[in-house]
């Protein structure tokens, strides 16, 4: 089904500067904002929060005992809060095409970074603009690829007179200070254009600056009294970490936790020519540093999310605001000798938080342990303030479990991927010498399926792959794929994930007639 017939089922299912200030390492003060009156009735808001390369004991709430994310942890412990969501594909624009629309990355296109994601697709933006809602966005959308970094032709609203994928209004803040974000801080602070994260003020750093759009952006709708989607996407805890004072010294490199490694992973584990790169190792020297000031990021994303809910309530429409907040993907932080994201399906990389909160609404104070994905997200947020889930979404709506009707989570296993082999533009854009157009069809592409039980992982074209008792072995160190004993557990196994990858297939274009 193309995207006008989409959006026309969307249509005929739903009818017709932020001031900061410092308040010492604790966060940011709420200025500017003034109530504007009784809480709103009518149509719910939505205030989607993401960040990136978050892992899920990257909070307080998710049993961190010394990282300082208080307004999360508030937010977390006051909903329902998921602790076995799993990306899809733990890269940045594969997850979030899944998060947007609610499909699988063979379904939507985006396979790999570096692929856009298809106009065609319907995602939450669409969505609420049919419905009538206002409709803004924050920070990093990464629908686009944006290498190079600050020389990429990011759209702005000045230079893209139709909506961004649903969003009305859009302000994009990109990695490596890529898109509007780069453009103001060159018109508006020109002392600071050329200086790294760590030595700029946070209110000129991406997470304030994209913290301000969305105030602004949530404030107007409110005084206009027009119901909002709002996306607050944060480019952090993502590396280079170096968030700005006071964070990048607010924790003692001595009181991080140590990663989760064997020596013998080195010598013998799958990845270990990536884990002994310099890339890799540079960052593993650094150990501690680098997680305490990945701790300081968190901190002042949690500072800024403050700052969001404080304006919801001064503004009185808290309790008529859904807030959702989850992460794309996750980071090894030296776990496994690695870093970052990849074809690497360890649950640093793969599990995300996730949590809805909605006072009155839905339940509080509720956590569900079983396994849930990212593409249910759209399907839940969409259920839970009345609207249709369009033809060709593929999660499932969690709203009953956030409403209390069930703890019962939709699945035995979750499933990731992580794709390699495809196409290779002409026109290719990257670091290093140029590539050749080409069809990649040989390279090696990563299946898994995963539980609180087993952890299975398949490398095509190889007879390799990877099988864990996460029961006997929760740090995932030893690998039975090979393992004799458990040859009945891998064919039991195989046949479960083969069935998850059948059912990633596109379910459009919608069959109209029997012949």
């Amino acid at each position: 089904m193309d995207k006008w017939t989409r959006r026309a089922f969307l249509r005929a299912s739903v009818g017709t500067g932020l001031a900061l200030s410092m308040g010492g390492a604790a966060g940011f003060l709420l200025s500017g904002v003034e109530a504007i009156g009784a809480e709103a009735g009518g149509s719910p808001n939505v205030l989607l929060i993401m960040t990136d390369t978050q892992r899920l004991d990257d909070m307080g709430a998710y049993g961190n005992p010394i990282i300082k994310t208080p307004h999360l942890d508030g937010l977390a412990e006051g909903g329902v809060k998921f602790t076995g969501c799993h990306t899809q594909c733990p890269a940045c624009m594969p997850a979030r095409a899944t998060i947007f629309t609610g499909r699988y990355p063979m379904a939507h296109g985006v396979w790999s970074n570096g692929v856009p994601l298809p106009e065609t697709e319907t995602t939450l933006a669409d969505i609420f603009a049919a419905a009538g809602y206002r409709t803004g966005g924050a920070g990093k959308f990464h629908f686009l690829p944006h290498w190079p970094y600050r020389k990429s032709d990011l759209p702005t609203m000045e230079r893209h007179p139709k909506p961004f994928y649903g969003f009305q209004e859009f302000h994009l803040g990109e990695d490596g200070r890529s898109g509007e974000h780069h453009l103001w801080i060159k018109e508006h602070h020109p002392e600071y254009y050329d200086k790294p994260d760590d030595q700029l003020p946070a209110e000129v750093h991406n997470s304030g600056w994209t913290a301000r759009h969305t105030i602004d952006f949530i404030t107007r709708c409110v005084r206009e009294k027009t119901p909002f989607f709002a996306f607050c996407s944060f480019v952090d805890p993502h590396q280079p970490y170096n968030p700005p004072p006071p964070y990048g010294t607010l924790y003692d490199p001595e009181d991080m936790p140590d990663p989760i490694r064997r020596d013998d992973e080195l010598e013998s584990g799958r990845f270990r020519s990536i884990a002994r790169s310099r890339n890799m190792t540079r960052h593993t020297e650094r150990l501690k540093e680098q997680r305490a000031k990945h701790y300081g990021e968190m901190t002042l994303i949690d500072a800024c999310v403050g700052r969001l809910i404080g304006t919801l309530d001064a503004l009185g429409v808290r309790s008529n605001t859904l807030v959702v907040f989850v992460a794309d993907h996750g980071d090894m932080l030296g776990d496994h000798w690695l870093w970052w994201k990849g074809p690497y399906h360890y649950a640093g990389c793969t599990n995300v938080p996730l949590f809805f909160n909605w006072p009155g609404r839905i339940g509080a104070g509720r956590t569900i342990e079983g396994l849930v994905q990212q593409t249910d997200i759209l399907p839940t947020i969409c259920e839970l303030v009345g609207l249709e889930t369009p033809l060709g979404v593929q999660g499932r709506s969690l709203a009953p479990i956030c409403r209390g009707d069930t703890d019962q989570t939709p699945y035995d296993y979750a499933y990731i991927e992580s794709v390699s082999s495809g196409a290779t533009s002409p026109d290719w854009q990257g670091p290093g010498p140029a590539r050749p157009a080409t069809d990649r069809r040989h390279t090696i592409d990563t299946f898994t399926i995963r539980n609180h039980k087993w952890r299975f992982t398949i490398f095509s074209g190889t007879d390799d792959g990877e099988l864990y008792d996460l029961e006997k072995d929760p740090n995932e160190f030893d690998n039975r794929f090979h393992d004799p004993a458990y040859s009945s557990m891998r064919g039991t196994l195989m046949a479960v994930l083969l069935d998850r990858v059948g059912r990633t297939r596109d379910p459009l274009p919608a069959r109209t007639r029997p012949y």
